[in-house]
Formats: structure tokens, C-alpha cells, sequence
């Protein structure tokens, strides 16, 4: 499921089915060799299936895993601990390839924002390591950023309110991938925070 990575792609999850598998409930937005990106959500007392290989990134929406709540950033080496949930959680959740990925874990409502390159914009660290970058991007209402050159592509999965380039708009929990070399403009009427990866792209389509 969207395998060339030379291609956008773009999931829009609010009226996909919840599909069981392993002992959760899963929404798949990518199964690409080395990569799976989804929206999972366990059950009370449910374990995250451990990936063998590369790394995880798990942004919590809700509930609780292990000792992390709502709104935690988790960066996982593949298959070094499992993580379950006592009460249940939704989550979304990348694997994707390593070179040297480092553990983080962080509460990103207290990353502290930065002025993007244009009015509106504002770029909030969350972890960068040699596998690319991971940002929350927070668009303010009528913000505009005019076309943009995405060298080794990006990710973005939309947190809240909606946004708007030359090929569609995207609301909460759509999640788009833009193609290494690709360029598109973006507006968001009405603001927009969403979580994005990026710089991790520019290998994969030689694969």
C-alpha cells in the first residue's frame, strides 16, 4: 500500500473501518517494504505487536501507554521494550527504517514554538536525529505559504483544523505524503496544527 514512494499519497481515516489484527484495532495509512504507518488503538490491557526492525514513532491521541498520556512523543529502537496499556489508547504509530535511532520520549504541548518562514507559521521541535526530523507545525488562521521545495520529502498528519495545497484539503487525522522533490503551496483558512516528518524520504525511492 503505497509503495513508490516517488508518488504522493494521501489516507483520509474518519470514514475508514477499524480492522483487527494481532489484538488491536488498526487504521493503515502505509505498508511500503520497511515502513507501516497507522492508526492503532488498543484495548485495556493490550501490548503494542513489537516491530523487529528500524525504529517506532508513536504519537499518542489518547488514553495512556505504559507511563505516557495523551499528547506524548515516543521515539522506540524496534523490538527494545514492549509497550502496553492498562486503560486503552489510540495511537499514531510509524515504523520505518534506523540508522541509529535514539530514545525520546516527550509531552509535545510543551514544545516551545519557533517563527516559521512566513507569517503564521510556527515550527515546534519535537526530536531530529540522523533518520530526519519530527515538528509540530502550527498554521494561524489565513495563514499562506506560497510553493516550497520538499527535497526529501515529508509527512504530515493533521492534529487539528484543516489545511489546503493545489491537490486537496485534509482534516483531522488525514495524513499526506509528499514525494521527495516535490513543491506545493499551502493555506489554511482556519488554522491548522499537524505533526510532521520529514527529511526521511530521499533514500527510500532507491531502494
Amino acid at each position: 500500500m503505497h509503495e513508490d514512494f516517488a508518488q504522493r499519497a494521501v489516507v483520509r481515516t474518519a470514514t475508514m473501518p477499524w480492522t483487527p489484527r494481532d489484538g488491536i484495532e488498526e487504521k493503515l495509512l502505509e505498508a511500503a517494504r520497511d515502513r507501516r504507518t497507522s492508526l492503532v488503538r488498543l484495548p485495556a490491557g493490550a501490548t503494542l505487536p513489537i516491530a523487529s526492525r528500524g525504529s517506532l514513532d508513536v504519537l499518542i491521541l489518547d488514553g495512556q501507554l505504559a507511563s505516557h498520556g495523551a499528547w506524548t512523543y515516543l521515539r522506540e529502537p524496534a523490538g527494545l521494550r514492549a509497550l502496553s496499556t492498562a486503560r486503552g489508547c489510540t495511537l499514531f504509530v510509524k515504523q520505518r527504517p534506523a540508522q541509529r535511532p535514539t530514545r525520546c520520549a516527550l509531552d509535545v504541548r510543551g514544545v516551545v514554538f519557533e517563527s516559521g518562514l512566513v507569517p503564521g507559521l510556527a515550527l515546534g521541535p519535537v526530536h531530529t536525529d540522523l533518520d530526519g526530523t519530527v515538528t509540530l507545525l502550527r498554521f494561524d488562521r489565513g495563514t499562506h505559504v506560497p510553493p516550497h521545495h520538499h527535497r526529501d520529502g515529508e509527512e504530515l498528519f493533521v492534529l487539528d483544523g484543516e489545511l489546503r495545497d493545489e491537490f486537496g484539503t485534509y482534516g483531522v487525522h488525514d495524513w499526506v505524503r509528499q514525494p521527495p522533490a516535490s513543491v506545493h503551496s499551502v493555506d489554511t483558512p482556519n488554522g491548522c496544527l499537524t505533526f510532521s516528518l520529514a527529511h526521511h524520504l530521499g533514500s527510500a525511492i532507491f531502494r
